[in-house]
């Protein structure tokens, strides 16, 4: 069996089974990035800490988990601040002296909405994969942004930077619509295959594409970019209390079908 290269990053930390989730990935030498809300770490940072001990990445998913495009800017830079005052409490208390800055929008609303990247600009052969993309795997408005919103996710980047948060580590992603377009440039965590994990929490199952945890693992299995052994892939899953089970199981399901995880 090839292996495939992949990171796993995982939103909506720290849910009451983050510990569950963190041994778990432990035990399967799995490691991963988790994205944080910064109203959840007010509650538990202590779980937080002890990922961080145990040398998982915590990073900043933003206070509230509102959508960006819902928001103004001062709103979205405020709650990316407080989080990441709680983040920063959490790796001094797990013994660090340094930490890497991350940050992944909430819903992939990066401003825009649906439009996680500009449509219109992508290249024609891209455009289509990326949609479908997006479209598979949030729960998100695909209408066209405004002028003023797509000025804002810009301002959003610059911001980002200016405020000492970098690119995750998502080395030797080759796949073409993630290579040539914006994915590649931006400050904050994209990714290139959503579990759609979320679908089966119960207030969205049975109301989307994937009703199932094997619709889950077929998924998986039959996406042709997935398939890839030239590239790495940057996955996304999520922590949430009700699927914490389902999620390790397509984790597993993946470790199986001869996926290698690194961070």
């Amino acid at each position: 069996m090839t292996e495939r290269i992949a990171y796993l990053t995982i939103d909506d930390s720290p849910s009451s089974r983050m510990d569950d989730m963190v041994d778990a990935l432990e035990a399967s030498g799995v490691p991963a990035i988790f994205f944080c809300r910064g109203d959840l770490l007010e509650k538990n940072r202590a779980s937080v800490t002890r990922a961080i001990k145990k040398g998982f990445i915590a990073a900043n998913h933003a206070y509230n988990h509102r959508r960006s495009s819902q928001i103004s800017f001062d709103e979205i830079t405020a709650e990316i601040t407080a989080t990441q005052k709680l983040l920063d409490q959490c790796w001094a208390d797990a013994g660090m002296d340094t930490w890497p800055k991350y940050f992944r929008f909430p819903h992939m609303d990066r401003g825009t909405g649906g439009w996680v990247v500009d449509f219109q600009k992508v290249p024609d052969e891209h455009r289509d994969i990326l949609i479908k993309l997006f479209a598979d795997g949030l729960n998100v408005s695909m209408d066209p942004p405004s002028e003023e919103a797509k000025g804002k996710k810009a301002q959003l980047q610059l911001w980002l930077k200016s405020n000492g948060f970098t690119k995750p580590a998502f080395n030797n992603v080759a796949l073409p619509w993630y290579r040539d377009t914006e994915m590649a440039q931006a400050i904050d965590a994209m990714f290139t295959f959503s579990t759609s994990d979320w679908m089966i929490t119960p207030r969205h199952k049975g109301n989307w594409p994937y009703k199932t945890l094997d619709d889950l693992k077929a998924k998986i299995d039959n996406d042709p970019w997935l398939q890839r052994t030239d590239t790495a892939h940057i996955i996304l899953a999520h922590d949430q209390a009700d699927i914490v089970d389902d999620t390790l199981a397509l984790v597993d399901h993946m470790l199986d079908r001869g996926f290698k995880f690194k961070i």
